[in-house]
């Protein structure tokens, strides 16, 4: 007797909750989603883990008792999504076969810049991929904050595969959409200036650096790192342009970044000693 085949399920997390079974969306009460997606998320959990996290504010017993109704619902009405070795008296486990698409993403995320392809639907699908929106109960927010620190970190590292190779526009469109995601990454910024600088625009990059100084200070009080402060700075005394199109000064358009005399010479030297003795 041929043995039937495993069921093909797909959990979507990413911009909304859906269960599908071989193609077939599922109805699950949000009890019983709430326990999926912990498992999706944290993996395989002791249920005295899972009964704490999922009810917070229920006694012990009380939530023993929720955990074991979920569990009794997705066995009777979600057979085999559950792993039937991994749950036991003391464990839960989804199925291995369960395919979940963060889990994906991550993945995908991990290889390499030089493996990627298809460049601008992967920054498309990093810029929208939201984890559970709606969904703010505690847990659930940390773990969408660590997805979208991963989100901004693969930006990053896509942005600075293209700088190296020269791709200035490609380096440009993925920071630009690691900012959207995090306003005050400098990470982020200094690959963007990097890439105006590579191409010869530095009013561009002195006007991202001055955006990112101001709203740093305005919202923390703090100023950029003083590396990336060399970094304005030592492509400002590189360039030997006094001007910009506008008419005004290029050190004008940097925060009390003005040019002074000393006995090295350098501008760029300047700038960052100036700068470097000013309290935020």
């Amino acid at each position: 007797m041929v043995s039937s085949p495993d069921p093909q399920w797909s959990l979507t997390l990413l911009n909304g909750w859906t269960l599908s079974r071989d193609g077939a969306r599922q109805k699950v009460a949000h009890r019983q989603q709430r326990l999926i997606t912990a498992l999706a998320l944290l993996g395989e959990r002791p249920r005295t883990f899972l009964s704490g996290l999922l009810w917070p504010d229920s006694s012990e017993a009380q939530a023993a008792v929720g955990l074991r109704v979920s569990i009794w619902h997705i066995n009777h009405e979600l057979p085999d999504l559950l792993d039937a070795d991994g749950t036991t008296d003391v464990s839960v486990a989804l199925g291995e076969h369960v395919l979940v698409d963060i889990t994906d993403l991550q993945r995908e995320l991990q290889a390499p810049g030089a493996e990627l392809s298809d460049w601008y639907p992967r920054w498309e699908r990093l810029r929208t991929a939201e984890l559970l929106p709606g969904w703010y109960e505690d847990w659930i927010l940390v773990e969408q904050e660590r997805f979208r620190a991963l989100r901004t970190a693969a930006l990053d590292s896509i942005a600075s595969y293209h700088l190296s190779q020269g791709n200035t526009e490609e380096t440009k469109a993925a920071s630009k959409l690691a900012i959207a995601l995090e306003p005050f990454r400098e990470s982020s910024y200094r690959l963007l200036i990097q890439a105006h600088l590579a191409t010869g625009d530095l009013v561009s990059a002195l006007k991202t650096y001055r955006s990112f100084s101001a709203d740093l200070r305005q919202e923390f009080g703090v100023g950029p790192s003083p590396s990336l402060v060399k970094l304005i700075a030592g492509a400002v005394g590189d360039s030997g342009r006094q001007m910009d199109s506008g008419g005004l000064p290029l050190t004008q358009m940097l925060p009390s970044l003005r040019p002074v005399t000393s006995e090295s010479g350098d501008p760029g030297v300047n700038l960052v000693r100036e700068l470097a003795a000013q309290k935020p």
